[in-house]
């Protein structure tokens, strides 16, 4: 009996090691997914700002407002396709740390209550 406490104390160490590995990659992600709404967030606003001038505006002026908004709405048409491309994996690689942190709670619960049964009965 005392292998089979062994046996889900390794698998525990083993699926503790796997879940710390794949909640590293899900941080990194996460941290590629904030900064790619960042990124959109300040195309949002360089955007409304090119539009919320209230003073009159010359020829030359307007051509560099206008200039301004193409690229700012190019920039956040961008940041977007690229947040829209990054999510799908985002999502899967959210449920594998999901499921790997899972499965090592699991096992250290398997492993505690084969303790625990080991010890014989509490009076």
């Amino acid at each position: 009996m005392v292998k089979r406490l062994d046996q889900l104390t390794q698998l525990e160490r083993i699926a503790r090691i796997k879940a710390e590995r794949q909640l590293k990659t899900y941080a990194a992600f996460a941290a590629h997914v904030t900064a790619a709404q960042n990124r959109i967030e300040a195309a949002r606003e360089s955007l409304r700002q090119s539009y919320d001038t209230t003073a009159p505006l010359t020829l030359p002026e307007a051509r560099t407002a206008n200039a301004q908004a193409g690229r700012s709405a190019r920039e956040l048409a961008h940041a977007d396709q690229e947040l829209q491309r990054m999510l799908p994996r985002f999502e899967v690689v959210r449920q594998q740390a999901a499921r790997e942190f899972g499965r090592a709670q699991v096992l250290a619960d398997l492993a505690r209550s084969e303790a625990d049964r080991l010890r014989g009965p509490r009076y």
